[in-house]
């Protein structure tokens, strides 16, 4: 009997208390998806992409860079909070641990400690500092939520799935069978996140934009009728 694929596993954490920053109430809410693939073990992408919640995009950047994939997936964080000008209530999500768990656990104590540890008495700089160093600022600036998400794959990839088991008489537990697979949508999802869910292939890369973002860049189209178009 095969088992149906479970939901992403989603674990948030918070950023620490801003030291300045607008009252919470008039914070723009964000959702920043951040990715990175390897194209060698010191070369790959990182992307980035800004959304609003209810899954709009508002702004895709992605880039080649050197650097190993946790590099990669900190430069995506950082290239995204450093993107948006002024404070915002922003949702960072990454299937990157090292990213996540760090930012969790261990960026506290690196902040305490001036991003640097001790071996034998030398005083060594963490991996990354130069990165975490900007990640550390963009958190007194924003209100940051980050989740990390993790995706199993658990049914065979057979075309036909069936799911049978013995005759039952219990009318709680029906017999169930899928005899053909389901037809796709007519359309696919246009938002990063729900793309990257649904194990769809990443966009081409694209000229990406220098510098730092205002809300008027993502401003939402007016319809001809006058007013945003939901």
């Amino acid at each position: 009997m095969h088992r149906l694929p479970e939901l992403p596993v989603i674990v948030s954490l918070e950023s620490p208390s801003p030291t300045s920053r607008a009252p919470a109430t008039e914070l723009a809410q964000y959702l920043l998806v951040c990715q990175a693939r390897n194209l060698s073990l010191t070369h790959g992408i990182w992307s980035f992409s800004l959304e609003t919640l209810a899954g709009e995009p508002l702004l895709e950047a992605e880039d080649e860079e050197e650097g190993d994939l946790n590099r990669l997936s900190l430069l995506a964080a950082v290239r995204g909070l450093e993107a948006i000008d002024g404070s915002g209530r922003v949702s960072l999500v990454s299937n990157n641990r090292y990213l996540i768990r760090s930012l969790d656990q261990s960026l506290p104590r690196w902040r305490d400690n001036d991003f640097v540890w001790e071996n034998f008495g030398r005083k060594i700089a963490v991996q990354n500092a130069d990165l975490w160093r900007r990640i550390d600022r963009t958190l007194s600036i924003h209100d940051v939520t980050a989740s990390l998400v993790q995706t199993t794959r658990l049914s065979r990839p057979e075309s036909n799935l069936t799911v049978s088991s013995a005759p039952s008489t219990d009318a709680d537990f029906p017999i169930l069978r899928v005899d053909s697979s389901h037809r796709a949508a007519s359309s696919a999802p246009t938002d990063r996140l729900r793309r990257w869910l649904a194990g769809h292939d990443e966009p081409a890369p694209r000229t990406s934009r220098r510098g730092r973002y205002r809300p008027e860049d993502w401003s939402t189209p007016t319809s001809p009728h006058g007013g945003a178009r939901g």
